[in-house]
């Protein structure tokens, strides 16, 4: 199947199976240079800012037309508004994402997509979701690998009121003799406002708001600094020429799609971030992805100034009441350098009651983590655990007033070595022993029944409280748990 669009030229591609050759294309991370100006217009050419900028086209009975824009953030991962793909739904036909050089065309097809959404405040029937989505999508078409993949840096920031930005996309036109007719165009205007928590339940992800024009069919599209580095994407316009709305690229950082051939093939699944750190994707900012899951954005002084006076509380959100006002960064450090080693030593111990009262059910999942196939699980009739070498890389993520004026410290840390010890019967040890070897070690037997043991390092996300009063920590309790692979060993210790 061959797509065409017309820019006065005709660009077409044939539709083809997924082109592995994607991972093997060079990537540049160039940008266009801007003018200061107020206003809208055209690109000086349809392939000016080459695969940074998305074409999202629907393919109908009366011929493919363009209704979107994107933005390629790292090869196959794309970034867009959510209310563009939503118009897919109940066609029966699914976007095909389209780039433009001088020499031809690159089609992409989607593989996975990913976006935010949680309840209504005022509506338990309706869900909120972002308008920014994470989209993995194929190569599908020729590579085209005389020329470089042109990939948009990305920069994690509150733009100052007063910034001037640039938004790109391609205007929704009509479709002539089944050629639907393009132009890109690029608008530019100040930023006026800035609504970190959102604005209400229409727009609920950090976003701003710049005096500049967006078309129908720029949603989705690229919004980028001074430097060309992504900042956010169109999400909306006043039909009366502004201003428009941007969501921000912070809600992307959080996003995990399933991982498109052949890229990323080391892992199930991909986000920005690691893609960054694996040279697919660049990022610019102050910002770290803990292992936990949170991802913590820090501001210069003048954002923090900006983020301080634009976060009001929204109508939308309860206030939160007095005692239950979270710690500054300040308040946790001074906490934590007075009652480190005390908070460390309760933290451990209620670790090791935790996983000393779990079933074996619950300890089954622990051992399956490490690779332990079920055939050898399902002979295990008893387990227990010992914990040695303490506790590292501590660290404490929140801490808030409960209403009974006693402190919830929410805290992440390793426990360097878990080790578990189980029970077979000794005639199923000796039937399995070349398979339970394999991941058990110092077996011993004994009254008809083999122990053997298996070690890892746990990491926790867990919260204890502290009284203020007596200057005590109870209250241990887990909020998450991962373990972390270890090389088997087959020495004794």
């Amino acid at each position: 199947m061959t797509k065409s669009v017309n820019d006065g030229q005709t660009y077409s591609a044939k539709i083809t199976e997924t082109n592995l050759a994607l991972a093997d294309l060079k990537l540049s991370w160039v940008t266009a240079q801007y003018t200061a100006e107020d206003g809208l217009g055209p690109l000086q050419s349809m392939h000016e800012a080459g695969d940074s900028v998305v074409a999202i086209a629907k393919d109908g009975p009366d011929g493919m037309t363009i209704i979107g824009s994107g933005v390629l953030v790292a090869p196959g991962l794309i970034l867009t508004a959510t209310h563009v793909l939503e118009d897919f739904k109940g066609s029966g036909h699914s976007p095909v994402f389209m780039t433009f050089l001088p020499n031809g065309t690159r089609i992409w097809l989607p593989y996975d997509v990913c976006t935010i959404s949680g309840p209504s405040a005022h509506d338990d029937k309706r869900k909120l979701t972002s308008d920014m989505s994470l989209l993995s999508c194929t190569l599908n078409s020729d590579a085209l690998s005389d020329k470089p993949l042109m990939i948009a840096p990305m920069k994690v920031v509150l733009p100052l009121i007063g910034d001037r930005l640039w938004a790109f996309g391609f205007r929704h036109q009509h479709i002539e003799d089944g050629v639907p007719s393009v132009t890109p165009f690029v608008s530019s205007g100040l930023v006026s406002g800035a609504f970190p928590h959102g604005r209400g339940e229409w727009m609920p992800s950090p976003c701003i708001e710049v005096e500049m024009e967006a078309l129908s069919g720029m949603s989705g599209g690229p919004v980028v600094n001074d430097e060309g580095e992504l900042v956010g994407i169109v999400s909306s316009s006043l039909d009366n020429g502004g201003p428009s709305f941007i969501t921000l690229i912070w809600e992307a950082l959080r996003l995990e799609v399933n991982c498109p051939p052949p890229m990323f093939d080391r892992f199930h699944q991909i986000n920005i971030l690691r893609a960054h750190r694996l040279g697919q994707a660049k990022v610019a900012g102050k910002v770290e992805d803990k292992p936990w899951g949170d991802v913590v954005i820090s501001f210069s002084d003048a954002e923090q100034d900006l983020y301080t006076r634009s976060t009001a509380i929204p109508s939308h959100v309860d206030e939160m009441p007095p005692a239950e006002q979270k710690f500054t960064t300040m308040q946790i450090e001074a906490f934590v350098e007075r009652y480190d080693g005390d908070m460390e030593d309760a933290v451990e111990e209620g670790a090791e009651r935790t996983l000393e009262n779990l079933s074996l059910p619950e300890v089954l999942p622990f051992l399956a983590t490490s690779d332990v196939p079920q055939d050898c699980l399902n002979l295990i009739t008893d387990a227990s655990v010992e914990v040695f070498e303490g506790i590292e890389d501590f660290e404490v993520i929140s801490i808030k007033e409960t209403q009974t004026q006693k402190l919830s410290i929410q805290c992440y840390f390793h426990l360097r070595s878990v080790v578990w010890i189980v029970s077979v019967p000794t005639a199923e040890y000796e039937s399995h022993v070349s398979a339970l070897a394999v991941h058990f070690m110092n077996p011993e037997s004994s009254d008809g029944v083999t122990k053997m043991e298996l070690i890892q390092r746990c990491s926790f996300k867990a919260t204890i409280t502290f009284d203020r009063q007596s200057e005590a920590f109870d209250d241990y309790g887990v909020e998450w748990s991962a373990v972390r692979r270890r090389k088997n060993r087959t020495s004794k210790r």
